[in-house]
């Protein structure tokens, strides 16, 4: 329901459609005041200045300045401001590009006084949600104004840091009126998923809105089932201490926290969470539990929650990796076989996340990072470079979480097959020139493809292969060719044609002349007398 009044002018050249609009329907219902009318784009332009509306309802096409026009002059002095058109199926299309200008709707004639209060009505709706969103913003700026005085702040993140007299702490505690008992007590640390990324990508202003409002989300999902306080960390790291009591343990309350800050912000947060402690003075050690469990995201990738007392009988160190898998993927790397090489890759790291429990972070790390020089050490042509230099950077990056490194792996071996691509294809092509070379050279023996494979150390199959795809010809057709080119050089010359078939290779003249001939249409003695030569006698 609108609860707010919201203003209206209408502008077209015809006078009996803005009356039939502005006095013939009741418009109060829907919250709208009409403010004024106009009956050119010129008057309505200068209407809107002085009136600043909520919703403009013009024409579509008006002499002189069409509504369009005027929408691309107003817009970015009123950009909340909802132009709604009307418009003839005729211009359609200028409907259309105004939509894409930024206009809110348009309604088509001929059309009911009930289609077009349906269409602004969903603009005042519109326009109600946004004030909604401004008051809601500017609510949060205020408590941001009134957070958490610094003195709090700075107990509390010395408490979970630093051990110190149990009636010291309990006598801080009572002074600050921290609203929650001093025991039993479990910390959880919460942290923005990816936050860095996102704060590089937004305004500060914004970053610290979605920090408050995270803080807002935990703080009020506590208070509704315990009694708990709510502090910064870092930039993008809060830390809950909260007496757990009846069904709402520290996991339960990490959990839903959780799951009401991806329903309510624009973004994910991950928990880790400690066991309990029973005085101040172990708050340290509960602090570090909670975010050796917070690094378990690594494996998730955030979006999650991990408990201390799960993951203390991990693992510290990976098995060795498989030695055949690695030879497999040393193999297709050296290859260049981009897709059995990621199969390889994939492999290998699948065997790592089915041992029993997840290993540490680090040590998952670790591997990735050896996985990462195996590649490089496989591959002598993969050189440095940009790309390769930001592939590292990303392998090393203590924000990646698995799911980064495994890209970047995968990126890795890409690249490297890429590179191993690039020299066998440079070798093909030397020895490819190479063979060519011998046989213009050699033009005049009868040498078999076998023959001219050895030349260069390939197999006769791989080379003849090899020849039709840098050439585009087989090799017994390249022969041919290379010996009637030669044969139309000699015979512009002196030489018989029958010398000129023996040197190329012929014993009979009369074969040479028919292979010339198919070759090129015409008869050696036919060639050289276009040629100018007089034809040989005989």
């Amino acid at each position: 329901m609108i609860k707010r009044t919201f203003t209206m002018v209408v502008i077209d050249d015809i006078r009996a459609v803005v009356n039939g609009i502005s006095r013939d329907m009741d418009w109060s219902e829907l919250g709208i005041e009409i403010v004024g009318t106009a009956c050119s784009g010129e008057e309505g332009l200068a209407l809107v200045k002085e009136k600043l509306p909520d919703i403009i309802v013009t024409d579509i096409r008006m002499p002189k300045l069409s509504g369009i026009e005027m929408m691309r002059e107003l817009l970015p002095q009123l950009p909340q401001t909802k132009f709604i058109f009307i418009s003839g199926y005729s211009d359609f299309d200028h409907a259309q590009d105004a939509l894409r200008l930024g206009a809110f709707d348009y309604v088509l004639k001929p059309f009911t006084p009930s289609q077009l209060a349906g269409v602004v009505r969903k603009a005042a709706e519109k326009l109600d949600l946004e004030c909604q969103h401004n008051e809601r913003l500017s609510d949060m700026q205020q408590k941001l104004r009134e957070s958490m005085p610094l003195l709090r702040q700075e107990y509390l993140s010395l408490l979970v840091r630093f051990p110190a007299r149990q009636e010291t702490l309990r006598k801080r505690w009572e002074f600050l009126k921290i609203d929650m008992q001093p025991s039993p007590l479990a910390a959880v640390v919460l942290e923005i998923d990816r936050f860095v990324q996102k704060s590089e990508e937004i305004p500060v202003n914004e970053a610290e809105l979605l920090r408050f409002a995270v803080q807002n989300i935990v703080e009020e999902t506590v208070q509704r089932v315990a009694r708990g306080i709510v502090f910064r960390d870092s930039v993008h790291r809060f830390v809950l201490l909260v007496n757990p009591a009846g069904g709402a343990s520290a996991l339960s309350i990490a959990e839903e926290c959780r799951e009401n800050a991806e329903r309510y912000s624009k973004c994910t947060v991950s928990a880790g969470v400690s066991r309990t402690v029973q005085e101040l003075g172990e708050l340290p050690v509960a602090y570090q539990q909670a975010v050796e469990a917070l690094t378990y995201t690594f494996y998730t990738g955030g979006n999650s929650v991990f408990f201390w007392e799960h993951i203390r009988q991990r693992p510290e160190v990976l098995p060795r990796p498989d030695a055949e898998l690695e030879k497999e993927l040393v193999y297709a790397l050296r290859s260049g076989n981009a897709e059995q090489a990621e199969k390889s890759l994939l492999a290998l790291l699948e065997n790592a996340e089915m041992i029993e429990g997840l290993p540490s972070p680090d040590s998952s790390k670790a591997m990735c990072v050896e996985l990462a020089a195996l590649i490089r050490n496989a591959v002598p042509e993969l050189t440095e470079g940009p790309e390769l230099a930001e592939l590292m950077k990303a392998l090393t990056s203590p924000l990646a979480v698995l799911s980064d490194l495994r890209e970047s792996l995968k990126k890795l071996c890409q690249l490297s097959c890429s590179q191993v691509q690039s020299r066998l294809q440079s070798s093909a092509q030397d020895a490819i020139q190479a063979a060519i070379r011998y046989i213009r050279d050699n033009l005049h023996l009868n040498l078999m493809v076998g023959d001219y494979a050895a030349r260069v150390h390939l197999s006769t199959s791989y080379f003849s292969n090899l020849f039709k795809k840098v050439t585009g010809s087989s090799v017994a057709a390249f022969v041919i060719q290379a010996k009637m080119e030669r044969a139309k050089l000699l015979l512009a010359g002196d030489q018989s044609i029958a010398e000129i078939a023996e040197s190329l290779g012929y014993e009979e003249r009369s074969y040479f002349s028919d292979v010339f001939k198919k070759t090129t249409g015409r008869t050696p003695t036919e060639f050289r007398a276009s040629h100018g030569h007089r034809p040989e006698s005989g």
